[in-house]
């Protein structure tokens, strides 16, 4: 049992390590620099340098990333660009509704999966069974 756990841990942290650098990057991927997008219109220059050193901009990014992945890791998600509230908070005051939709969904879920399963069952290789298995779908 205890190289079982290990074996899955050791899999565990690598696609973890993936995942983080695939959404790092997809951020990295967004189109145009974000320090003139928030610059406004005036583009100052001193404004963007200011903004490109506050979010790290100007680092290379290797740094960029372990920056990012040090703030994920410690629960600093950073702060929200619109309306300056941090992020960690925004998402724990929309935990309780994304409950209540996850909690409904999978309930909508089980009442329709479950009888449909159980005639699919019971009328398998038919024409029942085909069509419980697209309605479940």
């Amino acid at each position: 049992m205890t190289t079982f756990l290990a074996r899955r841990l050791a899999l565990v942290l690598p696609t973890l390590f993936f995942v983080s650098l695939l959404i790092f990057g997809l951020q990295q991927l967004l189109p145009g620099d974000p320090a003139l997008a928030l610059a406004g219109e005036d583009r100052d220059p001193s404004v963007v340098a200011y903004l490109q050193q506050k979010y790290h901009l100007d680092e290379p990014l290797p740094v960029r990333y372990l920056l990012w992945a040090r703030g994920v890791l410690t629960g600093d998600l950073g702060e929200s660009i619109r309306i300056k509230r941090p992020v960690l908070d925004l998402v724990v005051e929309k935990l309780p509704v994304t409950g209540e939709l996850a909690a409904l969904a999978i309930l909508i879920a089980l009442s329709i999966g479950v009888p449909m399963g159980v005639l699919s069952a019971v009328n398998h290789g038919t024409v029942v069974d085909y069509a419980a298995t697209m309605t479940a779908l």
